[in-house]
């Protein structure tokens, strides 16, 4: 199994909005495609206005896959137009992390 650790920085005052239309549009199309997210975090001491999301999938021919799939869809086209069009966000950033051998993330 592998996470994609993802974060996203908003700009100051668009935390708010960003969460909101994540809510109402972005996240279904994820949970339809890529399933249910491992966590999702916002920032509560330290760097504000951060967003940290976990997604597991099997392999990483998985996480492509689940990600080719919904990035052909429209409606998430749309969805990500839209986010750069009401300019929520300064930062992204996405690491791919493996579990230690002593760690298992389906117990």
């Amino acid at each position: 199994m592998i996470f994609d650790h993802r974060v996203y920085t908003a700009r100051p005052n668009r935390l708010a909005a960003f969460l909101s239309t994540y809510e109402e549009v972005g996240l279904p199309m994820q949970r339809h495609y890529i399933g249910e997210p491992f966590g999702f975090f916002q920032t509560h001491i330290g760097e504000l206005s951060r967003i940290v999301h976990l997604w597991g999938y099997e392999s990483l021919a998985d996480r492509e896959a689940r990600r080719e799939t919904m990035e052909a869809d429209p409606t998430w086209v749309d969805y990500r137009r839209r986010v750069v069009a009401e300019d929520h966000l300064l930062d992204m950033r996405n690491q791919i992390l493996k579990p230690v051998s002593f760690f298992d993330p389906k117990r």
